[in-house]
């Protein structure tokens, strides 16, 4: 791994978003949301154009991003919604743990949904420190949980321990990001900062969703003051780093896990937008599985670029550890504006409780083929990034070779 300072590794903070939409931030061209902070960091570092998650929800997703495997390796296919023995697979290391055992401190603020038992916690999987909830949603108000494991009680956890809060969680969440960054820190550090916005319930006070509330309609203010929270809490980060003289030696990556939610009513499906791509949340269609990802890596990236090479959630424990991993590749060439071989991705879902089909894609350089459920087709995303046009009649020898 690159040193950014002189016989010190540096250190990293993981940013993920939940449910964010390829056209949420102002620098994917939304015209609804205020990303300043977003978008600065996007002009200080590396807007990736066709990064991927992988999948369209989140503890498959979040699964892949810590171990740099697919989610039919990891044991996590889809959202997590019981107890008990349900979890990341133990065998697996993650990215926690293999940079604690390079002498990194670690820490994970922020939502986990993957896996509730003893074994499966956190603190049992490579963090050294945890502040946030297991399951899969929250009341952003009474913090009791709302889905993605057991429902009702008070999900928030400080260590092994339960804690009771008052407060918007979003806000809590930020308060202690800073305040662990403040701390002094006598080994480089890795924070996982897993925030909950902009996932339902649309929840937000007055003073983030004032602004919008005379430009929008209901739902809509309140993502976008949602998504205002959220932006200030990366600033807020930025503002803990500079602060404690460690921002120039620090690799920041943001992004979401899977794409705003489609699959809703009317009102809550317009709330968020995954700007020109079809489909979102659930879903194999690019809204679903492609995400917005910024990277700011000093010595690395160059500010204000683009990368448009393909890549994916597997690939950051590769780039971020330095170690090979079993479906990712390191992306510090790509980060650095040079080509990489060409690749081939696949994805597979099904969510019988949401009425999702068994449903394949892959991406092969311009080309994607999707089935979902018994409809084929294949696309071409150069031309046709919200797949609109079905050339599976048109370009038959590439059909058959990527079914």
């Amino acid at each position: 791994m690159a040193a950014v300072a002189a016989g010190r590794a540096p250190n990293i903070v993981l940013i993920l978003a939940d449910d964010l939409g390829y056209g949420d931030l102002g620098c994917y061209g939304s015209t609804q949301n205020t990303t300043p902070h977003l978008d600065r960091l996007a002009g200080d570092g590396c807007r990736l154009t066709h990064h991927y998650s992988a999948a369209p929800v989140c503890s498959p997703a979040r699964a892949a991003l810590l171990t740099g495997c697919v989610p039919e390796r990891t044991g996590v296919t889809g959202v997590l919604r019981g107890g008990g023995d349900e979890g990341l697979a133990l065998e697996l290391p993650t990215l926690a743990a293999a940079l604690r055992a390079k002498g990194y401190e670690t820490a994970l603020i922020g939502k986990w949904h993957l896996g509730m038992g003893p074994a499966h916690v956190p603190l049992a999987r490579g963090f050294d420190s945890f502040w946030g909830f297991l399951t899969g949603t929250i009341d952003y108000y009474t913090h009791a949980s709302l889905g993605g494991g057991p429902r009702g009680p008070r999900a928030t956890f400080d260590g092994l321990e339960p804690v009771q809060l008052d407060g918007y969680y979003p806000e809590l969440a930020a308060e202690r990001a800073v305040s662990w960054i403040g701390r002094p820190h006598a080994r480089p550090f890795f924070l996982y900062l897993s925030l909950a916005l902009p996932h339902t319930p649309l929840q937000a006070p007055d003073r983030w969703t004032a602004p919008f509330r005379k430009m929008f309609p209901e739902a809509n203010a309140l993502y976008a003051g949602m998504v205002a929270c959220l932006d200030d809490t990366v600033g807020r980060v930025r503002a803990a780093l500079e602060a404690a003289g460690e921002w120039e030696r620090t690799i920041v990556v943001f992004a979401s896990d899977n794409g705003w939610v489609k699959m809703r009513t009317p009102a809550v499906a317009g709330a968020g937008s995954n700007g020109a791509l079809r489909g979102g949340k659930y879903e194999l269609y690019e809204g679903g599985i492609r995400v917005p990802c910024i990277v700011r890596w000093p010595g690395v990236t160059r500010a204000g670029t683009e990368c448009r090479e393909i890549s994916w959630f597997p690939d950051w424990f590769a780039t971020l550890t330095g170690e090979k991993a079993r479906d990712g590749v390191d992306l510090r060439a790509a980060l650095r504006g040079k080509r990489l071989r060409a690749r081939r991705l696949r994805w597979q879902f099904q969510d019988d409780l949401v009425g999702t089909p068994f449903s394949v894609a892959v991406r092969d350089g311009r080309w994607k083929y999707l089935r979902t459920g018994a409809e084929e087709a294949l696309y071409d995303l150069e031309r046709d990034p919200g797949e609109r046009v079905n050339l599976r009649e048109r370009e038959p020898a590439v059909f058959r070779r990527l079914r």
